[in-house]
């Protein structure tokens, strides 16, 4: 689940998320302004599981944290908060990334090299919307 729609378990005040200030923490559905643009659930890839949240921090981090999942021909399954779903097809090679079986947890962020940011502005830009 978009670790930026509800309450993410770490009291956000006046609707911040600590961890990315400068956007958005959706509370209520009815606060969301555009909800055919912001996701709730998605698939996740399998070496990144670790919660049930997915979360990266565009501002402060160059790389993945949570790395969307590519099960459908390159592609990622999204749900939005009017209840519409599509695909999504990837364009980065480093996202495509094969299922390991290993954790990438708690290691550094996977990277997301200069020029090669489609996928993760996309992915930022329908997680929420700038404060």
């Amino acid at each position: 689940m978009n670790t930026m729609v509800g309450n993410p378990g770490t009291s956000p005040d006046g609707g911040t998320n600590e961890f990315n200030p400068n956007y958005r923490q959706f509370l209520k559905i009815t606060q969301i302004t555009q909800p055919t643009e912001i996701f709730v659930f998605l698939d996740e890839h399998p070496d990144s599981i670790d919660d049930g949240a997915f979360f990266n921090q565009p501002e402060t981090v160059t790389g993945w944290i949570n790395l969307p999942a590519s099960y459908h021909n390159n592609s990622g399954v999204f749900s939005f908060a009017d209840g519409s779903c599509s695909l999504h097809r990837w364009r980065e090679a480093d996202t495509l990334r094969p299922v390991e079986l290993i954790s990438i947890i708690g290691g550094p962020a996977i990277p997301v090299p200069t020029g090669a940011t489609s996928d993760f502005d996309w992915v930022t830009e329908h997680m929420s919307t700038k404060n």
